[in-house]
């Protein structure tokens, strides 16, 4: 127990939803472009103007790859790499 996982790390602050991130991540898993395929899905918040970024369970973050290609695309660096306590799930098929 105590192990740590990467994970992507959102500032919705910065966030224009633009939905770069959502079609990288898209891309990278099926070849195609469209939420239903992305593990990053963002929303925006109409009445506080911000942004909501949720990475779904099942992200690797791109594993074998320097860079998530998430946030290799975020131009406004909404997103960023960092680390999580791993659940114990997790830590069972690790």
């Amino acid at each position: 127990m105590g192990a740590w996982a990467e994970t992507i790390l959102a500032d919705t602050r910065a966030c224009t939803a633009c939905l770069a991130c959502e079609l990288a991540c898209a891309f990278r898993w099926s070849k195609k472009v469209g939420a239903a395929q992305s593990y990053v899905l963002v929303r925006r918040d109409e009445a506080s103007g911000l942004a909501d970024i949720r990475v779904l369970d099942g992200c690797d973050v791109c594993r074998g790859v320097e860079v998530p290609f998430c946030i290799a695309v975020c131009t406004p660096r909404a997103l960023r790499l960092g680390r999580r306590r791993r659940t114990t799930a997790e830590e069972a098929v690790s």
